[in-house]
């Protein structure tokens, strides 16, 4: 679990809780807190259905604030099975957002798209060439038929 950097007051952050690389597609995140709960401990975000990874696997995630120094534990429960992992929120403030690489469960890699996109252009030229030529002979017999027979 990590937080994001705290409000203003110094005194709230967000808690995640991330489910990765499960198998079954029905799971249940569940977060409580320690005695320092309070009414800002809400849910921010809670993803309503399990992403579907590229390996068959599923990921899910659970975000909500919560007070500094505030126990935060959080529950999988799948198949009858409860997993739990506990964190402390961190007393000093946070440095910023943790950035990473965000990957798009949607896209596929950039150098496949542009191969793709060369053989779509090269698909479309060659076409266009054909119709030109089509187009050409067709000109080129009726202009012919006409000094024949007129």
């Amino acid at each position: 679990m990590k937080s994001k950097k705290l409000e203003e007051d110094g005194s709230t952050g967000k808690a995640v809780c991330l489910a990765r690389n499960f198998y079954t597609k029905n799971i249940i995140l569940e977060m409580s807190f320690g005695e320092h709960m309070s009414e800002q401990s809400t849910v921010v975000y809670e993803q309503s259905t399990p992403i579907l990874t590229s390996e068959g696997l599923y990921d899910t995630i659970k975000v909500v604030n919560v007070t500094k120094g505030t126990e935060v534990t959080c529950m999988a429960k799948f198949d009858g099975r409860t997993i739990t992992a506990n964190t402390t929120l961190p007393e000093k403030k946070a440095e910023g957002p943790v950035t990473g690489k965000v990957c798009n469960t949607t896209d596929t890699s950039a150098q496949a798209d542009t191969k793709v996109e060369k053989a779509n252009m090269l698909s479309v030229a060659v076409l266009g060439l054909r119709v030109l030529l089509a187009k050409s002979i067709a000109f080129n017999t009726l202009m012919s038929i006409k000094l024949f027979l007129f």
